[in-house]
């Protein structure tokens, strides 16, 4: 007997939507196929249909849970309407990928992972980044105590102008600027590689340097509506010992966009560029492999989604997060508004 395809909705269709539609479709029709498509944009819809003529395309999410037999959604929206998409596609009878940022505050969190759990359902996080070769090599080689225990973590996310190609700039529909539209990529990611702790405190600061820099590039729409930070900064410490140190900038020249350096008590590790060092005898040894898979973020989603939707086939359960891991996201990225609103330390 030949297992059916996952059914895949998908809502929203714009650049992120893009790259799940596509990468389905490289999975092939007897592994999943995208049965239906929402968006508010009539072109987005039609370039969703250009990649899935057979879909059925709709402007409401509920109008698409309603007639659609789903066993996965993709919710690759603005975060202001994550928490009631997300818990639509539950009571659906769906499985839930919600891309970054989760949900808006740890209220909204909380109640969509008790939704799941009351309704037997699962959800993850859109963390593509950790599933780079790279990523999962820095994982594996920390959990095995090779290189020491992490204990100090500079990590950022920075570019070179703030992302004009969605809405990320307005506070009403973005939920934060550079922290929570970009730089949680690597705040997640170097959590995660050093072994997922737990944050006991933050102490923050943004700034808002839009428009008196990258002011004469945006549009005017872009000009009235920019009302978040586009400069954010951090200080964590964890429940392990270690500090990490978080750097956002909208308004930077360095590359790569999201990359973090991680110190160890036995050596250092770079995610981007992909380095490893070790101490031995007091020397600094080189340890970087030489990876044959290609890390880019193309791949990540490639990879990301082929492993969600294989588990759904294989009736294995989602296994890249769990709900710790999530709700410390979450309770990090409101703690670290709240420290830099108050301008004073919070304590988890």
């Amino acid at each position: 007997m030949i297992d059916p395809p996952i059914r895949v909705g998908v809502i929203g269709c714009g650049a992120q939507g893009q790259n799940h539609l596509k990468v389905i479709k490289e999975l092939g029709i007897e592994t999943a196929v995208v049965s239906a498509c929402c968006d508010l944009s009539p072109e987005r819809l039609q370039n969703a249909k250009e990649v899935w003529p057979q879909a059925r395309t709709t402007d409401d999410f509920t109008d698409m849970l309603a007639s659609s037999e789903l066993d996965l959604v993709i919710v690759a929206t603005m975060p202001n309407t994550h928490v009631k998409m997300a818990l639509a596609a539950l009571e659906a009878g769906a499985d839930v990928l919600c891309e970054k940022p989760f949900m808006r505050n740890l209220e909204e969190a909380e109640t969509v992972l008790d939704t799941a759990e009351r309704l037997g359902r699962q959800v993850q996080l859109g963390t593509n980044m950790r599933y780079m070769p790279t990523s999962r090599y820095l994982h594996n080689l920390v959990a095995s105590g090779e290189v020491g225990v992490p204990v100090f973590c500079k990590l950022w996310g920075c570019h070179v102008n703030p992302p004009w190609w969605g809405p990320h700039y307005y506070l009403s529909s973005s939920a934060g600027g550079v922290l929570a539209s970009t730089l949680i990529h690597a705040l997640d990611l170097a959590i995660w590689v050093g072994g997922s702790p737990n944050p006991v405190s933050v102490s923050a600061s943004m700034r808002c340097l839009f428009p008196g820099k990258r002011g004469p590039l945006a549009s005017p729409e872009v000009k009235e509506r920019f009302n978040v930070e586009d400069l954010f900064t951090a200080l964590v410490r964890f429940d392990n010992g270690s500090t990490y140190v978080l750097e956002g900038n909208w308004c930077d020249d360095r590359p790569p966009p999201h990359s973090f350096e991680m110190v160890t008590t036995q050596g250092k590790l770079n995610s981007d560029p992909f380095i490893v060092t070790v101490d031995e005898d007091g020397e600094v040894v080189n340890k970087t492999p030489e990876l044959q898979e290609n890390s880019g973020w193309g791949e990540s989603i490639q990879n990301q989604d082929t492993d969600v939707i294989q588990r759904l086939r294989d009736g294995a359960p989602w296994s890249m997060q769990d709900r710790r891991q999530l709700l410390n996201l979450q309770k990090l990225i409101d703690g670290c508004y709240e420290s830099a609103r108050t301008e004073r330390e919070i304590v988890f």
